[in-house]
């Protein structure tokens, strides 16, 4: 019997099989950290955003429907997405997870999915395994919102990270958990932040202060860094403390404030934060390029000019923070990495949104593994709600990045041997020591 040996892609994926993986982006809750059945599954955003563009209506998203009706619903749509990279990861789910071998997912054949995902989504040895076992996932990060209050329920290969969106983009972000549940309205801005604090501050003195405190109770043990959106168009920009102390007087004698006046008060707070990561040495991952969040149908931000030259300056004036850039937009690739390559507190992670993708994930690779220092770049995060998913993007991310490296064995630029090293750095060591993921 002859077989054939295998291809150098494939033994570079079987080198990233073999290496142990730190996860420094997700949303896996710690009270169900694996789906719970079939249409959970498939709720995942990148989901629900093809079945939206293919023409799913609306109504068939309703959380309130029953989760067969709900699944019976995507069907006729899951069949017009089924090219994608996002429905590669779902099948390769259902291939590898849970033995789904036919094409596609019919009204004959979901039933006995349905059921195998109900039943691991009742199976608390589950999500461990698939991390472990399938994924071989040493530590992962998820939202300081999705830890349990039972702390039985919080593993101890799980850290956490602050989401202080809101703080950062009121206008974009309406979250800020665990501290306040439902949405947050950008006009709430100052009353959150004196529920932050305890106290409503009247002075940018008093309100650095708290704010600092507040980082101080809340950024420590397990919770180990500080974790915002940044919309493509924003940048950190200095605040006026004139113009902060004028905005403050009024919102603690609660006066009304317009959104100019916030805008002055998230340039305060911004720059608060900024220094507080500073003054601690701690780890700021910025997620760039949200456009999704804010397009209004009328327009579709764009990159800023001086967004580089900008960000640099505000890099260089924080030296001892370290910025982490996940960028979501394949625009601002090549500024990224340049920016790792040249400030030593700057990184690049990951492949975020609209840059998940295997020829995008491939290029990205390709370009931070010969331009920045392999302590620079973190390859892998999944920023998955559930276990499956951090399998189904890993397998994405696996090809990508053998894809990327293979051709750069053969030109000679490496030895395959040296691989190996390259892949322990990039997938562990680098995000351990850039997010102090270390024992808590």
């Amino acid at each position: 019997m002859f077989t054939s040996e295998p291809s150098l892609a494939q033994r570079i994926e079987r080198m990233i099989a073999d290496t142990p993986i730190i996860d420094p982006h997700t949303h896996i809750r710690c009270d169900q950290p694996n789906a719970p059945d079939l249409a959970s599954l498939m709720s995942y955003h990148w989901i629900e955003t093809e079945l939206r563009a293919v023409g799913m209506p609306a109504a068939d998203f309703d959380p309130a429907l029953p989760a067969d009706e709900r699944v019976r619903r995507s069907l006729p749509y899951l069949r017009l997405m089924r090219n994608t990279a996002t429905a590669y990861c779902l099948f390769r789910i259902f291939r590898d997870l849970y033995d789904f071998t036919d094409p596609n997912l019919t009204e004959s054949n979901y039933r006995d999915l349905f059921d195998k995902v109900a039943k691991t989504g009742q199976d608390p040895a589950w999500a461990p395994a698939v991390l472990r076992d399938y994924c071989n996932i040493e530590t992962l990060v998820t939202s300081l919102g999705n830890r349990s209050k039972d702390p039985a329920k919080n593993p101890d290969y799980v850290r956490f990270m602050l989401d202080a969106h809101y703080l950062f983009c009121p206008g974009v972000a309406t979250d800020l958990e665990p501290f306040f549940t439902g949405r947050t309205r950008k006009q709430d801005y100052y009353e959150v932040l004196a529920q932050l604090c305890g106290e409503r501050p009247a002075t940018p003195a008093s309100l650095s202060r708290l704010l600092h405190d507040w980082l101080d109770r809340t950024v420590t043990g397990p919770v180990r860094f500080t974790s915002t959106f940044l919309p493509i168009e924003q940048r950190f920009l200095p605040p006026d403390e004139s113009q902060t102390r004028v905005v403050l007087t009024q919102g603690a004698n609660h006066g009304n404030l317009s959104d100019l006046d916030i805008e002055v008060l998230v340039r305060f707070v911004t720059w608060q934060i900024l220094n507080w990561q500073h003054e601690n040495r701690k780890a700021l991952q910025l997620a760039v390029g949200a456009e999704y969040f804010i397009c209004d149908g009328k327009s579709i931000p764009r990159f800023h000019q001086n967004w580089t030259s900008e960000m640099a300056r505000v890099f260089h004036h924080f030296g001892n923070a370290r910025f982490d850039l996940m960028m979501a937009s394949d625009v601002m690739t090549h500024e990224a990495t340049v920016l790792a390559r040249q400030f030593p507190n700057v990184y690049a992670s990951g492949y975020w949104w609209h840059n998940f993708f295997p020829a995008t994930i491939q290029k990205i690779f390709g370009m931070r593994v010969q331009m920045a220092p392999m302590t620079k770049f973190s390859g892998f995060l999944c920023d998955a709600p559930y276990a499956e998913w951090t399998y189904g993007k890993l397998q994405v991310v696996k090809k990508a990045m053998a894809s990327a490296l293979s051709p750069l064995v053969d030109a000679g630029y490496y030895e395959e041997a040296e691989l190996p090293a390259i892949l322990h750095q990039v997938l562990h060591d680098t995000p351990r020591d850039l997010y102090d993921l270390g024992p808590a």
